[in-house]
């Protein structure tokens, strides 16, 4: 099953009940039931408002909620959904401050809700939040085809442009990737090629219902956060990415809660990545310790030469898959630079590398002879393979 695989275990069995157990569960969770009354005796849609106006209340006197309400709160909003619930939680939570232990338990909801990969070996996301604003080249979907080349499994998720030109799903489609695939062709591009791109809306369906929500309200909310927490095939490594060092404690917090085993939440010069145009900003997530590390890295001191931003521009998916496509091939310069360093940290993360400086110089040697280009034929190949396997089972 998936929980085994990532290490993220449900906190209750919400997902295995019916609804009205769920709501049982949730007033366990928010409030103490009256002896000898139980939320089976009332109609479930009336008790799942009662508890969504009990959670609004709490808001609004600006207390946290805890890992498990969190969690309780999400599943009940989406089993019977309400826009204007929807609307005024993300916000007062917003106006709050949102807790780690908050997001880790919207993000074991989203899970519970998932479509999942099996994996028979540990995979690894390089993912960000996005929402950074520059217009980079697609760094991160760039360096996941690198570090697989180097000898990491990268399970990707992403999905199309929301704020930017060119998502990761949008430059992986120009680079002739099948995007759409389900479970069981994930799990042959992962293992034929080493890499594998679960696309958020088919694996998270669940999030559908909470995108005019965000579409209207317009402002970052904690959905902004949850996207490189769902990993649907349980990535236990990682190099996340965030738009601003002010979240940065925050990802790492509710990445501890979820118990991955070791994560890098990085921030550098504006970007959701490592850049050579500055020092980067690093929370470090470890399996068994209690304490976030914060520390800086300089790309200098891993041989990475200072570039601008404008080095690192990109526009629309043709013009980032072509740009992606020349360092796949070898080419050398700021972009190939800047995938080589994402590269590199996620193996020293994923501990294929015994540190970064020798991480990225893994990530250099395949990048320049060009196994970066053979890794992604290979994906393309297994891919239009799956794809056309799962249309035809489908006719």
């Amino acid at each position: 099953s998936y929980w085994p695989a990532s290490g993220i275990k449900p906190a209750h069995k919400m997902c295995q009940h019916t609804s009205t157990k769920r709501d049982a569960c949730f007033q366990d969770y928010c409030a103490p039931k009256a002896p000898g009354n139980t939320t089976q005796e009332h109609n479930s849609m009336q008790a799942a408002g009662m508890q969504i106006r009990e959670v609004l209340e709490h808001l609004i006197e600006r207390k946290d909620l805890s890992e498990q309400q969190s969690e309780a709160m999400l599943n009940t909003l989406l089993d019977d959904f309400s826009a204007e619930q929807a609307a005024a939680l993300l916000v007062l939570l917003r106006a709050k401050g949102e807790t780690p232990e908050e997001i880790a338990g919207m993000a074991r909801a989203m899970l519970g809700k998932a479509l999942t990969v099996e994996t028979s070996v540990p995979v690894v996301d390089i993912v960000g939040t996005g929402g950074d604003g520059i217009g980079s080249v697609n760094i991160s979907t760039g360096a996941s085809i690198v570090a697989a080349a180097a000898g990491a499994h990268i399970a990707k998720t992403g999905n199309r442009s929301v704020s930017s030109m060119c998502g990761s799903a949008d430059v992986l489609e120009a680079l002739n990737v099948s995007i759409d695939l389900g479970p069981k062709g994930v799990e042959a591009c992962l293992r034929e090629a080493r890499v594998g791109f679960m696309y958020a809306p088919r694996y998270h369906p669940a999030m559908k219902a909470m995108r005019s929500v965000r579409g209207a309200l317009k402002v970052r909310t904690a959905f902004n956060l949850l996207g490189p927490l769902l990993n649907p095939a349980g990535a236990q490594f990682g190099l996340v990415g965030v738009y601003s060092t002010d979240i940065s404690e925050l990802m790492a917090g509710a990445l501890m809660k979820l118990g991955l085993k070791k994560v890098l939440v990085v921030h550098s010069s504006g970007l959701d990545e490592l850049t050579p145009m500055a020092p980067a900003d690093i929370v470090e997530v470890t399996a068994g310790s209690k304490e976030l590390k914060r520390y800086s890295l300089d790309p200098k001191d891993l041989g990475i030469p200072r570039c601008e931003v404008k080095d690192l521009a990109g526009g629309d998916a043709a013009q980032n898959a072509r740009i992606l496509m020349d360092v796949f091939g070898g080419a050398q310069g700021p972009v190939a630079d800047a995938l080589n360093l994402n590269a590199g940290v996620a193996l020293a993360a994923a501990q294929i590398a015994p540190d970064p400086a020798t991480g990225v110089a893994m990530a250099q040697e395949v990048q320049r002879a060009g196994k970066a280009g053979g890794v992604l034929e290979r994906w393309i190949e297994t891919s239009k393979r799956e794809a056309a396997a799962e249309l035809g089972a489908q006719s």
